[in-house]
């Protein structure tokens, strides 16, 4: 607890924030001073200060005082011949601008602590300029010393006596170093961001290049065609003119035999024609079809000899890529209308670009399973009338249209002999397809496809959308992205074996929403019994990070602790539905937008409420720990939470009926199955056979109650979100994590650290505050102490602890336990001695 002074104990007099917004005040003061005498010096002035005495600081007439150019008169004169004389010229401007900057964080009642790392930086920065400027004044006297002072003339020539020349390298590295370190503290990112800069230059310039070539080869052949023509009209004109004189000739002596030039003419003409028709040949070859077709393109192909029934093949385009700056100026505007932390979302850049070449479909497999699939069938007497080909990412989509008297579970029971026949590992029938008289026949493609995270996130879909937790999940059979909004699911039960691409699908739902939502608008909380899957993401702990007061990890490990964090998040729950109910809403859009507009009194106890996403990642691990004790508040939250902004993410590798109960099943509608061992594990989470028939390494199958999906998830790697969270956690967030409310158990006891192991500095000024007030309210302690929400309700619970303030009681405020300060005064008195 912070100490009582000695000098009394008062119950009037400032309060500790005004006396700390005073001090701000004078220290400002002073900086502000100096910076006036630094840019006001005058070396002129140090001439009248040796003639200054006692008498002549007070003369009134026209005195030495008098004369001097200093905006601070004598003091300034003093301060400014040590500062820009003395020590390092005016880069000392530096030192009052730090002076500023401690002045400013006290009188706001920020941490001071924030600045040690500016101080130093400012500190170097000023010696090394100093040093500089000396270096160019010793060798080439091209300026005033007054710009790099003594110190800096003297440190320039120290270096230079012990390097020589490689000073100006040595000086010239520190420079670049410090400037960087002012761009980015990250050096190894910022070499890397030079590094795809000059890449991508190059690449920019390679094309340029090509394009110039290809233009000139362009003009070239046009020039050659040109030159063809014309020299073909002159061929066939000046032909023309020797048949005429041939003509002439014939008809005047036609007993005369053919001439050589006769005969040349012919062949030329001939060898004219020749050059047409091969021509023609060749633009006909150009267009025939191709066995390889790019993706993008739609063909049909006939295949006559083998059987009647023709295949056309579809290959979506994808969605259009969006400019490559659009989701970073987007993220940039949103990110200014939350000025309380200067947050920068992460860039597009971090993220790894898929290769240039694309994938190709290859023709000859797809006509192969097509007459593998016909031929099967055909034995079977199933007529086929028609077979189209939809290639997507992984597998190829069979459309087949069969005869009106064919069964479709005549097919469906040939499942096994087509997967035998194909030889594909995870064949899958869709019959009927949903909303076509068509049967599917999904087969895995030969050579798979990768889908990047990126290839999913720099999208106009994704980067245009208004969803307000939207979810990039990868890309459908039709290669299109296939994009949800987490508020509208409104939770997600998510199960896979091993390596079936679980981890990726998590890591890929908060890369989404690290890459759209700003730190006041998402929390996550995250609970990983296996300690591993989500350790990654602890370095966003002060912007997107839900934790209990006094939790030492951010991220939930311990079962018992995952316990009271579900509990903690079924209080929240309560508190939000308080809050809506008092605001007249049914939702938190609607609440947080009246919040927004001013409609709602803070005094009540309103504040914003950002959305939280819980995180679990294995379910197993918990129901085997605590079974019902973890049941029942997922179960309440799946519920009733999706109102008020709360919104499950549970993830498991064991998709049995103990794991996957049926109390959470039935609040889950949004399902996702990677590929699982059985069709027992399938049904359990799908309640439809399938999982059990993909192929693995992010192939899944989505469902929210309606019909299924199958789709490639992006994939985004380890050391992606490294450089993410990385992202992220350099910049300075909030103060503490979002801390959800603490839990009281039977007796009214809290889990909150002990009341004399962890005291808020305002701890004793807002115990007056309440007392004065007698009001326990969080948001009275805001508005008088200027701190936010979280830090609020903390104080408030030690105040609980210490037996100030009475236990929690919902949207009203806590009853006061202490009648005036005298009775106040006693009680800090004790536990002053009891800490003591």
């Amino acid at each position: 607890m912070a100490k009582k002074s000695s000098s009394g104990k008062l119950t009037s007099g400032l309060s500790e924030s005004r006396k700390l917004e005073i001090l701000g005040i004078l220290i400002m003061a002073i900086g502000a001073l100096l910076a006036l005498s630094i840019i006001t010096y005058n070396s002129a002035d140090y001439a009248l200060i040796q003639s200054l005495s006692t008498d002549t600081i007070f003369t009134v007439d026209e005195g030495p005082a008098l004369r001097i150019q200093n905006g601070l008169g004598v003091v300034g004169a003093y301060l400014s011949y040590v500062f820009v004389y003395l020590l390092f010229g005016y880069t000392s401007i530096i030192i009052p601008i730090l002076i500023l900057s401690y002045g400013w964080f006290i009188f706001r009642g920020f941490d001071v602590k924030q600045l040690l790392w500016p101080t130093a930086y400012g500190i170097w920065t000023m010696v090394l300029l100093s040093t500089i400027l000396g270096w160019v004044y010793n060798r080439y006297e091209a300026y005033s010393s007054v710009w790099n002072g003594s110190a800096g003339i003297a440190m320039s020539r120290v270096l230079e006596n012990i390097t020589g020349i490689g000073s100006i390298v040595i000086l010239g590295v520190l420079f670049v170093v410090t400037v960087l370190m002012l761009l980015d503290r990250d050096l190894q990112k910022t070499v890397d961001f030079i590094k795809s800069t000059v890449a991508e230059w190059k690449e920019k310039q390679a094309e340029k290049r090509e394009e110039r070539a290809q233009k000139k080869a362009e003009k070239a052949k046009q020039k050659q065609e040109q030159q063809e023509i014309e020299a073909q009209r002159q061929a066939e004109q000046k032909m023309k003119q020797r048949q005429a004189s041939t003509q002439a000739r014939q008809n005047s002596e036609p007993a005369k035999e053919q001439s050589i030039d006769d005969i040349v003419e012919r062949s030329q003409e001939e060898d004219l024609e020749r050059m047409r028709q091969q021509k023609e040949e060749v633009k006909d070859l150009d267009q025939r079809p191709r066995a390889i077709i790019d993706k993008g393109e739609a063909e049909k192909v006939v295949d006559e000899e083998e059987d009647d029934v023709d295949i056309a093949v579809y290959v979506g385009k994808g969605d259009e890529e969006a400019d490559a700056k659009e989701l970073d100026r987007q993220n940039k505007d949103k990110a200014k209308e939350v000025p309380e932390i200067k947050y920068k979302f992460p860039t597009i850049d971090l993220l790894d670009s898929p290769p240039h070449e694309g994938n190709e479909v290859d023709l000859e497999e797809i006509k192969e399973n097509k007459r593998i699939i016909l031929d099967k069938l055909k034995r079977h007497k199933i007529e086929i009338l028609s077979i189209n080909a939809i290639v997507g990412p992984t597998v190829t989509l069979y459309e087949l249209e069969p005869a009106p008297d064919v069964k479709i579970s005549k097919i469906e029971s040939y499942a096994n002999d087509l997967k035998m026949a194909t030889a594909a590992h995870g064949l899958r029938i869709i019959a009927p397809i949903p909303g076509r008289s068509a049967v599917g026949i999904e087969v895995p493609n030969g050579a798979r496809e990768t889908v990047y995270i990126k290839s999913v996130i720099n999208t106009k879909r994704f980067v245009e959308t208004d969803m307000e937790l939207p979810v990039a999940f990868g890309k459908t059979i039709e290669n299109e992205v296939f994009l949800v909004d987490l508020t509208r699911m409104p939770h997600l039960l998510i199960a896979g074996a091993t390596g079936s691409g679980k981890t990726v699908g998590i890591n890929t739902i908060i890369t989404c929403l690290l890459y759209k939502c700003h730190p006041d608008n998402l929390k996550f909380v995250m609970i990983d019994p296996k300690k591993i899957e989500l350790s990654l993401f602890r370095n966003i702990e002060r912007h997107f990070l839900a934790t209990l007061p006094g939790a030492e990890e951010p991220i939930v490990t311990d079962t018992t602790k995952a316990q009271e964090t579900l509990e903690s998040l079924t209080k929240e729950m309560d508190e939000r539905y308080d809050l809506l109910k008092m605001a007249m809403v049914r939702d938190i859009k609607d609440y947080n937008r009246k919040y927004e507009e001013g409609d709602l009194d803070e005094e009540l106890g309103h504040r914003h409420l950002p959305y939280i996403v819980v995180v679990i990642d294995e379910l197993a691990d918990l129901m085997m720990t605590a079974g019902k004790q973890i049941e029942e508040p997922i179960a309440r939250l799946a519920q009733l939470a999706r109102a008020v902004g709360i919104h499950l993410v549970v993830a498991t590798q064991r998709p049995s009926v103990n794991v996957i109960t049926g109390t959470i099943k039935a609040n889950f509608p949004a399902r996702i199955a990677y590929q699982v061992a059985s069709k027992v594990d399938s049904r359990t989470i799908l309640d439809t056979g399938g999982a059990d028939q993909l192929i693995g390494r992010g192939d899944m199958l989505f469902t929210n109650g309606g019909g299924m999906t199958r789709i490639q998830n992006a994939f985004v790697s380890t050391e992606e979100v490294e450089k993410i969270t990385a992202f992220i956690g350099n910049q300075m967030g909030y103060k503490h994590p979002y801390h959800l409310p603490v839990i009281e158990d039977e007796d009214g006891v809290s889990d909150i650290p002990d009341p004399l192991e962890d005291i808020d500095e305002y701890f004793e000024a807002a115990a007056k505050i309440v007392v004065l007030h007698q009001q326990g309210s969080v948001s009275l302690l805001q508005r008088k102490l200027k701190i936010g929400y979280n830090r609020a309700g903390r104080i408030i619970d030690q105040l609980y602890n210490a037996g100030v303030v009475g236990p929690y009681q919902g949207s009203t405020a806590r009853d006061v336990l202490v009648d005036d300060e005298d009775e106040l005064e006693q009680l800090l008195d004790e536990l002053d001695e009891f800490e003591g």
